[in-house]
């Protein structure tokens, strides 16, 4: 066994994809003028996305693949369908 287990890696992981996030709604804020809607959408979106890989890659680990594979489909499909739906209410870019 090496060093870092798989959780460990998840969680590094994890913190990587939360951090990119936290920083692209912060330009969707500052540099696109995001309003409220978009904004509260890409941030439940943000946190759904996590949450399903969290919950998918743990179930893995713990060799439950119909879990993650459900999680996926009932985390991934809304988180997926919020981030389009903030998408769709950006303002056109200059």
């Amino acid at each position: 066994m090496g060093v870092f287990s798989g959780i460990e890696i998840l969680f590094f992981f994890l913190g990587v994809i939360t951090t990119l996030g936290v920083l692209g709604i912060i330009y969707l804020k500052q540099k696109r003028q995001a309003g409220p809607l978009s904004l509260f959408l890409s941030a439940s979106g943000l946190f759904l996305l996590v949450f399903a890989l969290a919950w998918s890659m743990s179930s893995i680990i713990e060799h439950e693949h119909q879990a993650a594979n459900m999680g996926l489909l009932f985390f991934g499909l809304p988180a997926i369908l919020l981030l389009g739906m903030a998408w769709k209410k950006l303002p056109e870019k200059r």
